[in-house]
Formats: structure tokens, sequence, C-alpha cells
């Protein structure tokens, strides 16, 4: 996973924090996550995003994001011993002899999975990466957002610390877990880490 960011719009303007929070935009680009992961990205609003098509870009041999907790995991199907990278590599071969046979690529995606990979290009005001980032870079959050925006906080930490040197977790912002029950219990170690970060 690549996050670059493209670009910073900060008006010289001199109004009080809360109000120019609302007119800086961050945009950035992310190379390489599964299109699982950009569901999770898109549902934060406001925000503009452009995302590669699967309609016209052809996703022969397409590229995917294989999570950890399937690496040396095999499944029987058939009496055959099956690892994820041979699901991957069969749906690719679906994929492609339905568009060999005339399938346009926008119906021959549907048989591909959420692990494919993806590009993204978006665009948030501060307020809204600030709620996104803390919420995000949780330990719940799911690990390839996590790992993700824990990158974007990084350059956005270099970029503008004013702002962003105290955003990360709940926790880490408030002194609270915000997630109650389910906390992760570690709320020490991520304090520490966001600190260091």
């Amino acid at each position: 996973m690549k996050v670059i960011l493209l670009d910073a719009n900060i008006p010289d303007i001199s109004i009080e924090k809360k109000e120019i929070e609302k007119h800086i935009f961050f945009t950035f680009l992310v190379d390489g996550i599964s299109r699982a992961c950009s569901h999770q990205l898109v549902r934060h609003r406001p925000a503009s995003y452009s995302q590669q098509s699967q309609r016209y870009v052809s996703m022969k041999d397409f590229p995917y994001v294989k999570p950890g907790s399937v690496k040396d995991k095999f499944i029987l199907f058939e009496n055959k011993k099956i690892s994820f990278d041979d699901v991957m590599s069969f749906l690719g071969d679906v994929y492609e002899s339905f568009v060999e046979k005339g399938v346009p690529k926008e119906d021959a995606r549907f048989v591909l999975p959420n692990a494919c990979a993806t590009r993204i290009v978006f665009t948030m005001n501060v307020r809204e990466l600030i709620h996104f980032l803390k919420l995000r870079t949780c330990n719940r959050a799911q690990w390839e957002i996590r790992e993700m925006a824990i990158k974007m906080l990084k350059l956005l930490r270099t970029e503008m610390s004013e702002i962003f040197s105290q955003v990360g977790p709940g926790c880490f912002m408030t002194g609270v877990c915000p997630e109650g029950e389910k906390t992760c219990g570690k709320q020490a170690e991520v304090v520490s880490f966001f600190e260091k970060l």
C-alpha cells in the first residue's frame, strides 16, 4: 500500500482555528488497498472520491490484498487443498474467460473479490480528517484501514503538526477509550505509540 499526500489547500486567512478547519483540504492518493478497505473509506463524508474503475480497466491478472490471517492456511474443497492465492487465481481465470467470451468487463467484474487492489484519490477537510483518523487509527479498526490511516497521520503531522500532533485514536485524544466494553485493553500502549509517531 502506498499513501501519498498530493496536495494541501491551506488558505492564508486569519480566522479562529475551528472555523479554518472547515476550509483546509488535503488530497491523498492511496494505491494498493483492497476494495473492502475502499468501501470503508468512502463511508466518510464530507469528502470527494475518485476510484479506479473496474468497468473500463481490465482486471486480467488482478493484484489483490492478502490478509496476514490467511497466510499458510488451506481449505479442503472437493478433496483438494486450496490456498487463498489459489482462489484469487481461479477467480482471475473465470473473469478472463468471461471477457474472452464477449462478456463486458463491467459484467465480468461481478466475479471479482473484495480483495482486488484498487487506487483511490480523495479530498477531505481537516475537520473530517480528524474524525476519520480518530476512528480509523483505533486498535479496534480493521487492520488495513488502520494501516492506511496511520500512514496518512504521519504525513499530516509532517505537513501541519500544529493541528495533527494531537490527533490519533479516541483514547489518545481524550484520555478515555470510547469503545467501552469493546476496548482493546491496551490504552497505555496505544497512547505511547501515537505520542512517538
